[in-house]
């Protein structure tokens, strides 16, 4: 038996519906993008020329000049889309040198300035490495120790061999962050006072001029023109670590161990700054390790 075909009655109707539904889809992704452009080019049109130059120009006081630093995109990630994107960049030395969440909105880029900080409180010397703004001249080549599409590993020893620092740094696609794991060894045969430190020098949106505040688990930045802010948050540490705390800076440089010296105590506004956060290991037994884990998230 010959089988049959039925035509749906309304078919030209329904395939002129169906047809408005795809171009109503376009015009409302088309008037999105749009809007978004439009949005950019007002956010931009509200920056200070001369206050953005002027902070720019200041930031120059604060690098530290050093064959060892690298501002060099190594280590690309990202996931998402929308207000659920997220990407960021990590150097070969494991510093975090751009991170954009949501889409188009970057807080690192302006300096690169970001990075990690051991401070041995016994002899007075700190270990740092603050990426854009230079590092201390006493590490060894980082070896990276292994890396995915969602995770990267980086180990880095001091120059005189005392401590290592391995750096773990995984991507959170259904949270949008990058969390940030740090491990120091003590390689010594006593054991030491050190301290940890992770820091950012957070321009919100290409704004250099921010907002800042912390509490003891949280330091962030925020730009008070279109609200778009970057937080670090304390996530743990080993038991034998403890907090010292979030820290926000009224400079954009990275801190020295005296993580308070550039630390109004208390929210400001308008200022070119940095956020910090440090957790003490009073006595790193020799031969052991302690962990300190932080996060950075867009808000």
């Amino acid at each position: 038996m010959k089988a049959t075909h039925f035509t749906h009655p309304n078919k030209e109707k329904y395939t002129m519906r169906k047809n408005y539904r795809y171009l109503l889809a376009a015009f409302v992704f088309v008037a999105v993008m749009a809007t978004q452009a439009q949005v950019r080019q007002i956010r931009s049109s509200q920056k200070d020329a001369a206050v953005e130059q002027a902070n720019l120009n200041a930031k120059k006081q604060y690098v530290e000049a050093s064959p060892d630093a690298t501002t060099t995109c190594t280590y690309p990630f990202s996931a998402g889309s929308g207000n659920e994107f997220i990407s960021y960049c990590v150097t070969a030395n494991g510093n975090i040198v751009s991170f954009a969440s949501p889409s188009g909105i970057e807080y690192l880029a302006t300096s690169h300035g970001e990075g990690y900080s051991i401070c041995d409180y016994d002899s007075g010397k700190q270990y740092y490495d603050y990426a854009g703004y230079g590092d201390s001249g006493n590490w060894q080549a980082a070896t990276t120790v292994s890396s995915s599409a969602t995770s990267v590993k980086i180990a880095r020893t001091t120059t005189d061999g005392l401590y290592t620092l391995t750096q773990t740094i995984t991507l959170n696609s259904g949270n949008a962050l990058a969390q940030v794991s740090m491990a120091l060894k003590n390689n010594d045969t006593v054991a030491h006072d050190v301290g940890l430190i992770r820091y950012a020098d957070v321009d919100a949106d290409g704004f250099t001029s921010n907002s800042f505040d912390s509490t003891f688990r949280t330091a962030f930045g925020y730009s008070g023109t279109d609200g778009y802010g970057l937080q670090l948050i304390w996530v743990s540490n080993s038991a034998n670590a403890s907090l010292n705390g979030g820290v926000a800076q009224d400079i954009p440089g990275g801190p020295s161990c005296q993580i308070f010296t550039n630390s109004p105590g208390a929210a400001f506004q308008n200022t070119d700054g940095s956020i910090l956060m440090d957790v003490d290991i009073p006595s790193l037994a020799k031969k052991a390790s302690a962990t300190f884990v932080s996060e950075y998230k867009s808000f």
